[in-house]
Formats: C-alpha cells, sequence, structure tokens
C-alpha cells in the first residue's frame, strides 16, 4: 500500500474518532442537563439560585467543548493539508 495513500486513512481515521468522541461528550452533557433540570423542579429552595449557576456552567461548558472540538478540526484539517503536499 502506497504509504501516502495510509497517511491519508490515518488521518481520516483520527478525524472520525475525533466525531464520534465529541458527538457522544455532547449527548451525555444533553443526558446531564435533562437531570440537573428535574432535580431543580423537584426542589423549590435551591431552584432559583441553583438555576442561574447550572445554566451558566452548562453555557461555558458548550463554548469550551466546541472551542476545543475547533481546534482539533484545524489541526486535523492542517494534517490533511501536510500529507496532501508530499
Amino acid at each position: 500500500m502506497d504509504p501516502k495513500m495510509m497517511q491519508k486513512m490515518m488521518v481520516e481515521g483520527m478525524r472520525t474518532a475525533t466525531r464520534m468522541s465529541f458527538d457522544t461528550m455532547a449527548n451525555i452533557q444533553e443526558q446531564m442537563e435533562k437531570m440537573w433540570k428535574m432535580m431543580l423542579e423537584q426542589s423549590e429552595e435551591i431552584r432559583k439560585e441553583g438555576e442561574k449557576i447550572l445554566e451558566e456552567w452548562l453555557e461555558n461548558m458548550r463554548k469550551g467543548r466546541e472551542e476545543f472540538r475547533r481546534n482539533l478540526e484545524d489541526g486535523v484539517r492542517k494534517m490533511e493539508d501536510l500529507v496532501g503536499q508530499e
């Protein structure tokens, strides 16, 4: 097998694994959000303050996850460019 083709296949495998990992992480985060919201709905005492803290935390998590994903995708794209230039 051609080494260049092998490198391209490795990069594509890395891209696929990364995307699957982020999709799984997003699904887990969504399930956690639902659980926290249900818990807050059932407890009126901590609801107001807890809801505010939870929303801020979840928004920060989403932003961080997306920024990390963009950076990883950028790195994979650069790697593909390097492999394609040879």
